[in-house]
């Protein structure tokens, strides 16, 4: 639901979206896609949101990856930022604070 509703609303935005279910399939299409941003979350089954943004910053042109997780905890934020990550985003805030990050990101 979660993916449904943010692809839904920043295809709303004006912003491109490719939504896909799982990990693995979010690598697999950046090894043959250019993305500009990738919005992962933290818990999925098999490849998490970690290994997502572990593996798409050590791509030669990667993309933004903003990182989302229903369970915040503090050393979260900072752990994605150490990792390569370009923002850290609660569910509960989800939609509204992704579409800032991406209007800040590209000057709007």
């Amino acid at each position: 639901m979660i993916r449904w509703a943010l692809a839904n609303a920043l295809r709303g935005a004006g912003y491109e979206v490719t939504a896909v279910e799982d990990g693995s399939k979010a690598i697999e299409l950046a090894r043959n896609e250019h993305f500009d941003f990738v919005v992962t979350d933290l818990a999925m089954p098999g490849v998490d949101g970690w290994r997502v943004l572990e593996t798409l910053v050590k791509m030669q042109a990667p993309p933004r990856v903003i990182v989302m997780t229903a369970q915040p905890e503090d050393h979260f934020c900072r752990r994605v930022k150490e990792k390569g990550g370009f923002a850290y985003v609660e569910k509960s805030h989800l939609i509204e604070d992704v579409k800032e990050t991406l209007k800040a990101a590209c000057g709007i």
